[in-house]
């Protein structure tokens, strides 16, 4: 294929060769090099969370980078779950007297991002005659995340690239 087409560009010289018209005037090539910033090169964060399936913990800061919310992180347990078991099955959502929920640590924080459309679920308690229920309302979680509780301990739903995907707030009574 490519040597027929060889031939075809060659016998296509030879007879503009053999030609009475006189060549025309030579084409000029111009190259214009441009340079553009891509936002590959903007300021990026990684994730902290990658690998693991849920978290939990209070929101210290939220900042956007490169178009995308992104959480400080300070990551809380629940009171009789291993990190691992939490970070692999999560917790149940339930309404609760008392703190459910510890502080690891007071100095390290976890880079979250959120992923787009990421929801937050306002949990909370409601006392009835039976014992404690639960309301929960879905909301917007970027909405939330513009002026978040300091106090207000969440357990957060990730996906295979660290993002948050859902808040679901602690109902504690």
């Amino acid at each position: 294929m490519h040597l027929k087409l060889i031939n075809l560009v060659c016998l296509a010289g030879l007879l503009a060769a053999c030609s009475s018209a006189s060549p025309g005037p030579s084409p000029t090539v111009t190259v214009t090099a441009s340079t553009s910033t891509s936002s590959a090169t903007a300021t990026r964060a990684t994730s902290d969370v990658v690998g693991r399936r849920y978290d939990a913990g209070t929101v210290r800061k939220v900042k956007t980078i490169a178009g995308t919310l992104v959480l400080e992180l300070d990551r809380y347990t629940a009171r009789g779950v291993t990190d691992d078991a939490l970070a692999r099955d999560g917790v149940r959502i339930i309404p609760h007297a008392g703190d459910r929920f510890t502080n690891q640590n007071d100095t390290n924080t976890y880079t979250v991002f959120v992923a787009p459309g990421a929801r937050l679920v306002v949990n909370e308690c409601v006392k009835t005659s039976a014992g404690l229920g639960l309301r929960a309302t879905p909301e917007d979680a970027a909405g939330w995340l513009k002026d978040p509780d300091p106090t207000s301990v969440l357990l957060l739903t990730l996906d295979d690239k660290g993002r948050a995907t859902r808040f679901d707030t602690d109902p504690r009574c």
